[in-house]
């Protein structure tokens, strides 16, 4: 079933002098502020849900504060993805994972409504990359002298003095490493050694010895003045968090974890899920009901010629009925007792159901999912109580002049190589913006932030093709080539399964690829956000300047499906 486009048809205007066009343009819907949050995909434990949530909708919140008091967009998703590199909960900024050397190196990046770009890699010694690749962004458009041309990214060392150059403060590596990240370091550093010694049995590793780590390890890598951050966290949050989707980082199972806890001021959960209905419930209330609110549905796949497309559980708000396909199957009365884990998006509201492809609710899953769909160590991985979070956090923010922007950050994988560059700090990979054209009456862009696996996600350029499909319009058909699609959830589903897992350079790899893509398109009519993940689940948040509060959603994929999405329609009036 075919739906019409989701712009509203314009009459023709023709007009000599541009008089009629002036009056046009005079009757122009104001732009409304929005912002649009991440904190990654991966596998989100229940116990831990909430903390998740709540950074995402105070990042949400102080975005939303910046767009209110005039600041530009880019402004804004500085703003809202500094606070979650300062929020130990993620692997950005402070408490970021650490390379191999135990070093904080980050990555992030910014994107403007032009497509200008700042970036930042492996940059030691930053509490705030973000910051550092604004900082960046702006320096990019003034003039040098003898008509040099001023970087658009930096890494390393390079980075880091350019920061200091320009008055970013610096801070020793010490200050950025949170205790849970150490304990990674520590636990991932002995696993990395016994692997080594089983395939090397007379070498060491690196110089270093095949004896179990200790804390003096840590000390003598990372912390040479013998100083330690002073933070004192417990591991229930961070003590498993993996980044970028990467299926082999190094983790055994079995291995002992902290007890509960969580950052300084926020409760966690302490008692473990259980399969009841009313443990497992993962709604966050943090408004009242909003007519914008998500709302979870169930469709069935549809079949198309040479293709083979996996079930997929999506959701759509009820303004979003008007401009996607309708959904197939039974629609029955939501249920009240629907399972966080049963491929729903928990959202603000408590009262939303979930419906099974052929009407029927499904039953109650009795272990927690893998961080990919079908990928056996996944599977094996951990208590329920653990968070394996493909971490690169993002934003995409639209200020008061209808200017979008986006921005990425992360810390990278655990136990990387120095240097390492991540698609936090890769324009087109991580953030992408397609600008929109002069010529264009609708005035049409759109921004996409990824989370996954990196070094799939370069092999597909994944950020700037899902910009690019929403942007035209256009999927992956028969032969490779693009063909016209209207449907919008048909679209981020083929995205996901033609153009990433599909890839030839991401189907032929030993590792399994992981993505989790949010997107937004605005024009004149209003602003379409959407997001599509093949991980367990994605934390989400959005508020448009209209909203009181922030609409935060926990997106969780049933092992029935291989895609779960959804999609939220903000009309100007």
């Amino acid at each position: 079933m075919q739906r019409s486009s989701s712009s509203p048809e314009l009459s023709p205007i023709s007009s000599g002098d541009g008089a009629a066009d002036r009056v046009w343009r005079r009757k122009q819907p104001q732009p409304v502020a929005a912002i649009f949050i991440h904190a990654g995909a991966g596998y989100h434990s229940v116990a831990n849900e909430h903390v998740h949530l709540s950074a995402c909708s105070e990042a949400a919140k102080l975005g939303m504060s910046f767009l209110r008091a005039g600041a530009s967009a880019t402004q804004a998703v500085e703003a809202a993805i500094k606070y979650l590199e300062d929020r130990e909960i993620t692997n950005a900024g402070f408490g970021s994972n650490l390379t191999m050397d135990g070093i904080v190196e980050c990555d992030a990046t910014v994107v403007d409504h032009l497509g200008r770009s700042g970036a930042c890699g492996a940059v030691p010694g930053v509490r705030n990359p973000i910051s550092l690749a604004k900082l960046i962004l702006d320096a990019s458009s003034r003039p040098l002298s003898l008509r040099r041309v001023p970087p658009n990214i930096l890494v390393g060392e390079g980075a880091r003095e350019f920061g200091i150059e320009h008055g970013m403060p610096q801070v020793p590596n010490e200050q950025l490493v949170s205790k849970n990240a150490k304990d990674r370091y520590l636990r991932w550093n002995e696993d990395l050694k016994r692997a080594e010694a089983k395939l090397h049995p007379s070498n060491h590793f690196s110089g270093r010895t095949a004896e179990k780590s200790s804390a003096g390890d840590y000390e003598q890598a990372a912390d040479p003045a013998g100083q330690s951050s002073g933070r004192d966290h417990t591991n229930a949050i961070l003590t498993g968090t993996w980044n970028e989707g990467q299926p082999d980082s190094p983790h055994i199972p079995g291995t002992p974890l902290g007890e509960n806890g969580s950052p300084a001021g926020t409760a966690v959960t302490t008692a473990r899920s259980t399969p009841s209905s009313s443990s497992r419930s993962s709604s966050y209330t943090l408004r009242t009901p909003n007519p914008l609110s998500y709302v979870s549905a169930a469709f069935q796949g549809r079949s198309r010629p040479s293709q083979k497309r996996p079930k997929v559980r999506k959701s759509v708000s009820d303004d979003a009925a008007a401009f996607l396909t309708p959904l197939t199957g039974t629609n029955k009365a939501p249920s009240p007792a629907a399972s966080a884990h049963d491929g729903s998006v928990s959202t603000a509201e408590s009262d939303r159901g979930d419906i099974s492809d052929d009407g029927e609710k499904k039953e109650e899953e009795k272990q927690p999912l893998p961080i990919l769909a079908g990928t056996k160590r996944s599977r094996e991985l951990g208590s329920g109580d653990e968070d394996f979070v493909t971490d690169t956090v993002g934003a995409i923010a639209i200020d008061n002049r209808g200017h979008i922007a986006a921005g990425s950050s992360s810390g990278g994988i655990g136990m990387k190589h120095r240097g390492r560059i991540g698609p936090a700090a890769l324009v087109g990979i991580g953030t992408a913006v397609v600008p929109e054209d002069p010529e264009d009456e609708m005035a049409t862009s759109v921004a996409a932030v990824t989370s996954g696996t990196g070094e799939h996600m370069a092999t597909c350029i994944a950020s700037a093709k899902c910009a690019e499909r929403l942007f035209h319009c256009t999927r992956r058909g028969p032969s490779g080539q693009d063909i016209e699609e209207l449907d919008e959830s048909a679209l981020m589903e083929s995205f996901i399964v033609n153009d990433f897992m599909g890839h030839p350079g991401v189907r032929n790899q030993p590792s399994a690829g992981a993505i989790g893509v949010m997107a937004v398109k605005k024009d004149l009519s209003g602003i379409s956000f959407y997001f599509a993940h093949n991980t367990d689940s994605f934390a989400l948040s959005a508020m448009a300047a209209t909203d009181q509060q922030p609409t935060c959603t926990m997106s969780r994929l049933s092992k029935a499906h291989g895609v779960a999405q959804g999609a939220r329609r903000m009309r100007y009036d």
